[in-house]
């Protein structure tokens, strides 16, 4: 069995996309997930699969949604030994004792190249932002909030989607995953 996070997209965000996170437990529960948990009410589930391949964990939880609440959401999928090095591999060490203000996007694949470099950092500061990979690491010192790194068009910039936890809901995340 692996341990896998489904971090799921724009749920319960402003009374669209409603996803009750006692629905998604018990649906993954009956779709043969075990060890099944959620994490707030954001979307953040928790579970084993038996198989390696995220692919097929990422549909079958999107067919799962689509089937029992008609919602077409995306969902990004990573195993707890992805999201172990997405803990390792901060590139801002430093923020991470303002947990609420340090996020990680988990992108939907691998940005494209130019639109990053298009980005002038400078427009932005004291805001940052680091790729590593399928991660997007931003701090926003003044909050998500007030942010104008997090009304970006990332999406139309870097050609893919992603969804952001803040630093906190990442760390707690790896600990559910985590054997009792």
């Amino acid at each position: 069995m692996t341990r896998y996070v489904a971090w799921l997209h724009a749920v319960n965000v402003s009374g669209r996309n409603k996803v009750p996170m006692a629905w998604l437990r018990e649906a993954a529960a009956a779709e043969g997930f075990t060890d099944v948990a959620t994490y707030l009410q954001s979307g953040n589930l928790v579970l084993s699969a038996d198989t390696r391949k995220v692919a097929e964990v990422r549909e079958r939880v999107r067919s799962m949604i689509k089937a029992g609440l008609g919602l077409d959401i995306e969902v990004t999928i990573r195993s707890r030994a992805e999201l172990a090095k997405v803990v390792e591999r901060n590139p801002m060490p430093e923020h991470v004792d303002e947990p609420a203000k340090l996020h990680v996007s988990f992108l939907t694949g691998t940005p494209d190249a130019g639109g990053l470099a298009a980005i002038d950092p400078a427009l932005y500061e004291p805001e940052r932002f680091v790729v590593d990979a399928q991660h997007l690491y931003l701090w926003f010192p003044n909050g998500a909030g007030r942010s104008k790194l997090a009304t970006l068009p990332w999406r139309k910039r870097i050609g893919v989607t992603g969804t952001a936890r803040n630093w906190r809901t990442v760390l707690t995340v790896l600990d559910l995953m985590d054997p009792a």
